[in-house]
């Protein structure tokens, strides 16, 4: 066998000859003529665009003189070239001819939104739009699977949603619907992909009843696909046989808890990420202020505060988000208020920190609950008593940032960073701050701890600054500016995106990592000010 390889550049030598010869109307075969003028071209490059030019030949011209000259001649070069240098006012008329001459010309985006997610899977190239695309579409599927163009996304891009972890869905049961008005909305042509579709539906997440009434019932025509089926119910009646694959992501919301007066402190925040909406829960019934609160399973524990008579309280109670009961806990051993609170494992129990605060003087004193005992114990004091810090935990140790605290006679906004060890039950500095702060928020966010906002006793000013922390290198960097300085607010992670939220205000705002700033989103159903943001099942019902 006889193998030559030419260079790599060989074909598009070639296609940058055929390119002049249409620029010189050398060995041009074909002739439109429009209002006067004439564009010659060769006929066999534009079928290789379009098979349109091949069998509409006589057509061509009478389209062509709906359009003027720079689009013609523009989609003439994109023939030839694959590339559109054209002015933006001209790209509508440019895609109207195109799709009149059924020549395809992806199209280009510069951002990616709910309204055109669906449309930059099926049209781009890019990497990065396509990775932000994906994203929005496996956590807003619940919504998009009913549009009309997830009706008509190509078999590929479906197969490329419905095989990942990260679908954000109620349960399976979506998945399967999805499947399903897919193939209905082009029965006859797309019947064929059920087979293969139904590879990606996890059916031993799915009830027995669910697998019968419906699946079974859509599925009847298909062998391979009942085949798959009734195998899963022989499973299903096995009780020894252990079910092997991974449940998707379940849809959550994030509930924002507490306030600094009683009637702010009543009620919950919630946001629907599905509905893109926040509505205020009822009356909870807490009757205090100031108070700090951290999730436990399926419980919100609601700690200490200030009652209605402005007195610092020992009081802990719980919120079960299921049954929506309100039950007292064991008190604290030191009532406090404007403090912080964390979870953290350790072993087998699942332990709730309250730290530091205000009772008349600042408070150093740390106490632990642990689920094993159900008791709060007194643990390591911080190194400086503080109040209006904040705690978060990354990798098994708590930070605690900043907070106002008494130095040589005087309160200052601190930049000290207090961290706590488990193992050692001992605090110890960290790196500190950029800046000094107080009333602020702090949230560990993909491996680094974000500080934002707060209040300078120093200046008396409220700090729209954002730094974060790495704990491996023991650096703290400055970080996008919030929109508006804020004190009062929360920082919240919800479906891998970092918020903003509240202050005194009813404002969110999300990190546009893309463009590298702070976007608005959604407002609160009210202004809030010192509170905790949690993200809880889709299905509570505060």
């Amino acid at each position: 066998m006889y193998l030559v390889k030419a260079k790599p550049d060989f074909a598009a030598k070639r296609v940058e000859y055929l390119y002049e010869a249409f620029q010189l109307n050398k060995k041009c075969d074909t002739l439109f003529t429009v209002r006067g003028r004439d564009f010659p071209a060769h006929l066999i490059v534009l079928m290789a665009c379009s098979e349109f030019f091949g069998t509409n030949e006589g057509h061509v011209e009478k389209i062509f003189s709906d359009f003027d000259y720079e689009i013609i001649e523009a989609i003439l070069k994109y023939c030839y070239t694959g590339e559109i240098n054209i002015d933006e006012k001209h790209v509508e008329k440019l895609m109207d001819l195109a799709n009149r001459l059924e020549v395809k010309i992806p199209k280009q985006f510069k951002t990616v939104d709910l309204s055109n997610c669906l449309e930059v899977l099926k049209s781009t190239g890019d990497s990065e739009l396509l990775k932000k695309a994906m994203d929005l579409t496996l956590e807003n599927f619940e919504t998009l699977h009913k549009t009309q163009g997830f009706l008509k996304l190509p078999l590929f891009n479906l197969m490329e949603i419905l095989k990942s972890n990260d679908l954000f869905v109620h349960s399976e049961e979506s998945v399967f619907n999805a499947v399903k008005l897919w193939v209905n909305h082009d029965d006859a042509n797309r019947k064929s992909d059920l087979a293969q579709l139904m590879r990606f539906v996890r059916l031993s997440l799915l009830s027995m009843e669910f697998i019968v009434n419906e699946v079974m019932t859509f599925c009847h025509s298909c062998a391979e696909c009942m085949t798959t089926i009734r195998q899963e119910i022989i499973n299903k009646n096995d009780k020894s046989f252990v079910p092997r694959e991974t449940p998707r992501r379940k849809i959550q919301k994030m509930a924002l808890v507490g306030g600094r007066n009683i009637d702010m402190a009543n009620t919950i925040d919630i946001f629907d990420g599905l509905m893109n909406s926040w509505t205020l829960s009822k009356n909870i019934g807490i009757n205090k202020s100031w108070f700090a609160s951290v999730l436990v399973g399926d419980w919100i524990f609601i700690i200490g505060g200030k009652n209605s008579s402005g007195q610092s309280v020992t009081s802990v109670e719980y919120i079960d988000l299921k049954s929506g009961e309100k039950k007292p806990l064991k008190p604290l051993n030191q009532a406090r208020h404007h403090f912080s609170a964390v979870t953290l494992r350790r072993g087998s129990s699942t332990d709730v920190y309250a730290i530091g605060g205000l009772v008349g003087d600042y408070l150093s004193s740390v106490e632990r609950w642990s689920s094993n005992t159900g008791d709060w114990a007194i643990i390591a004091p911080l190194l400086v008593a503080i109040y209006g810090h904040s705690a978060s935990v990354i990798a098994d140790k708590i930070y605690i940032t900043g907070g106002k605290t008494s130095e040589n006679g005087r309160d200052i906004s601190t930049n000290k960073v207090q961290m706590y060890s488990v193992e050692t039950n001992s605090w110890t500095y960290r790196a500190q701050m950029i800046q000094g702060r107080y009333n602020h928020s702090s949230v560990a966010f993909k491996g680094k701890l974000y500080v934002a906002g707060g209040f300078d006793h120093q200046t008396w000013t409220n700090l729209d600054s954002v730094e974060h922390y790495d704990p491996n290198a023991n650096v703290w960097t400055a970080f996008t500016k919030l929109t508006q300085a804020a004190s009062g607010i929360s920082l919240g992670c919800f479906r891998n995106k970092l918020f903003s939220m509240g202050g005194v205000t009813s404002d969110v705002w999300e990190y546009d990592e893309t463009n590298k700033s702070w976007k608005a989103s959604t407002s609160l159903s009210r202004d809030r000010y010192y509170f905790n943001a949690h993200v809880i099942p889709y299905d509570s019902i505060i």
